[in-house]
């Protein structure tokens, strides 16, 4: 697992700008999760409303297939993101390396938080960790009726095109700079 360990606390207001802060001024937390880690992941998906759960998976998903879902997840080649709120995992993002230098993204977020950031803020650090790994692409599925992510999508560069019942949307990362080297100015 990659070490991602970002905190922040909001204390008097949004200085930083970040609604997202603003909104939930409890604790938040974005960090990596891991196998023991797999129970929140469950709560978490469980959590989604079956049209939610549509969305993220593409169809229709039980209880019992989430949790054979979260059951086979390859901890040591996926890397799963998530977003902590007040001590509960409200927000995730997993990033599957698919060879050839791409790299998949699905990203879940509880409705009460959305249009908070969370997405956004999942979504760049599965691209960082991607960037990190020396992925090239990241490629994020999502149905076409999800206008945040189309927007989120068109603010990060992606091309997208239809297949099948969704939009796919491909990201190309900007190469990895090695230990040493200067950007130009």
């Amino acid at each position: 697992m990659l070490p991602l360990r970002l905190r922040a606390e909001h204390r008097d207001g949004p200085q930083s700008g970040m609604g997202l802060l603003a909104r939930h001024p409890a604790r938040f937390r974005l960090r990596g999760l891991n196998r023991p880690d797999a129970p929140l992941l469950a709560a978490h998906l469980l959590r989604l409303s079956p049209e939610d759960r549509r969305a993220r998976f593409h169809g229709g998903m039980s209880e019992s297939a989430i949790n054979g879902y979260v059951n086979r997840i390859d901890w040591h080649g996926a890397y799963v993101f998530g977003t902590f709120i007040g001590g509960e995992l409200r927000g995730v993002a997993e990033l599957v390396p698919m060879g050839d230098g791409d790299a998949e993204i699905a990203v879940s977020v509880e409705p009460r938080f959305r249009h908070d950031g969370l997405g956004r803020l999942l979504v760049v650090a599965a691209m960082l960790a991607a960037r990190r790994l020396g992925m090239a692409r990241v490629v994020l599925d999502y149905l076409p009726r999800n206008t945040a992510m189309a927007a989120l999508m068109k603010e990060l560069g992606a091309r997208t095109q239809f297949k099948g019942q969704v939009i796919e949307a491909v990201i190309t990362l900007p190469a990895r700079q090695e230990a040493g080297a200067t950007e130009e100015a």
